[in-house]
């Protein structure tokens, strides 16, 4: 299962660098549940809520951003206990949020 994860998580990547955001995050998710030690995808997740919620902020649907925001947390504090030298910016993020 651990190498299905990475293949996954590759999958995920192409999907991102593509714009395909929905596909990607469904891609991070299949690979975190065979692999819940998988902090780059845990991390992808949290970057991809991120960029969610920052557009709904902009748009000035603020119960949405705010929603999309602590979702971006949760996956970042995921990753970030499994690479804690990691992720230097959302630990920066965090803090400040």
């Amino acid at each position: 299962p651990y190498d299905r994860s990475y293949i996954l998580y590759n999958m995920g990547l192409i999907y991102s660098s593509n714009a395909e955001f929905e596909k990607a995050l469904e891609y991070y998710l299949q690979a975190i549940k065979l692999n819940r030690r998988l902090p780059q995808a845990l991390n992808n997740i949290a970057v991809l809520f991120h960029y969610q919620a920052t557009k709904a902020n902009e748009q000035k649907n603020l119960e949405q951003a705010r929603v999309l925001f602590k979702r971006a947390a949760q996956y970042w504090k995921k990753a970030i206990s499994l690479a804690p030298n990691n992720y230097i910016e959302a630990q920066n993020w965090l803090k400040t949020n």
